[in-house]
């Protein structure tokens, strides 16, 4: 898995390799972090892990997890976060 910070938003990414052929499978996850944030503070996940691209396998987990990364910055940048 992969986790980043964008903003006060915490991203974490992964890919899941698809058994029958060996594709990877795209997944995303954001929280939103409170400016102050301690370690006991709790996240406030505005997006579920989910997979995303769904009809798109990729030839390994790396561009997997770049398509995840796409899907996670365009929802961010869409304005859906603050729903």
């Amino acid at each position: 898995m992969h986790t980043e910070m964008l903003g006060h938003y915490q991203v974490e990414l992964s890919a899941r390799q698809i058994i029958d052929h060996g594709g990877w499978a795209a997944f995303a996850a954001i929280h939103e972090v409170p400016p102050s944030r301690r370690a006991d503070d709790s996240q406030a996940t505005i997006f579920p892990t989910q997979r995303v691209v769904d009809e798109t396998v990729f030839e390994s987990e790396e561009a997997a997890i770049a398509g995840a990364r796409r899907v996670a910055l365009a929802f961010l940048r869409s304005g859906n976060a603050h729903e």
